[in-house]
């Protein structure tokens, strides 16, 4: 019997679980930060038992180490390689980074980067390392499409910061109401501005937005409800 193996798959299943239990968390800390959170909140907030919680995590600290792993993870590192080469490849790769950098605003608010710094410092050195590695991929991920004749010529360090302040700013519901926005609306319109911001003529007739409108409803519920 293969003991090693058999111990790496109950490991990954174990921490399958805990990340999809600590995803749970994800929504309620952005708007509220983690520092008022007490196990019986994070085991009501997971739908689970206490019981079932100390199963799999052994104190708080775990679980917030496991909340920024997630982000780290999931929410900064999705895109994976940025491909160019083809104007398949950067139609694609603009899709996918322009769904993550809202995800990215939506979760990494103020409030919840404020309680890493004050609590786990390391931890927000660890975030802003991945959002500024991630950050420097998309920049020469834009300047190869640039030189490859698929984007106009322009800025690329400013594309990415104009993509993370006006994320921002649309994920306020203030802002939305001073400029009588609606979320689902500011954020189509958002995406069709920047294919014409970005790509040349002869490229947008390329572009298939099939499912793309779906995708950015699954993102208004997942800003707005956490689902």
């Amino acid at each position: 019997m293969d003991t090693t193996n058999e111990s790496q798959n109950c490991r990954y299943t174990d921490d399958s679980i805990k990340s999809k239990y600590v995803a749970k968390l994800l929504h309620p800390v952005k708007l509220s930060g983690f520092q008022g959170l007490r196990m019986d909140d994070i085991a009501k907030t997971m739908d689970i038992s206490k019981a079932t919680l100390y199963k799999y995590f052994t104190s708080r600290d775990e679980i917030i180490e496991h909340l920024a792993r997630i982000f780290m993870t999931y929410i900064v590192g999705t895109e994976g390689t940025l491909g160019t080469g083809s104007s398949d490849a950067i139609i694609q790769g603009f899709k996918t980074s322009f769904i993550q950098t809202l995800l990215i605003a939506n979760y990494g608010t103020e409030i919840l980067f404020h309680d890493f710094r004050e609590v786990y410092p390391q931890l927000m050195a660890d975030i802003d390392s991945a959002i500024s590695q991630r950050n420097e991929r998309l920049r020469v991920f834009y300047e190869r499409g640039m030189e490859e004749g698929y984007l106009h010529l322009t800025n690329a360090t400013l594309i990415v910061l104009q993509d993370e302040l006006l994320f921002r700013n649309l994920l306020d519901p203030h802002y939305l109401m001073k400029n009588n926005l609606t979320l689902r609306n500011a954020i189509g319109d958002y995406y069709q501005i920047k294919k014409l911001q970005l790509f040349k003529p002869d490229i947008h007739a390329q572009f298939d937005d099939t499912g793309m409108a779906e995708r950015i409803e699954q993102l208004v519920r997942k800003v707005s409800y956490g689902v």
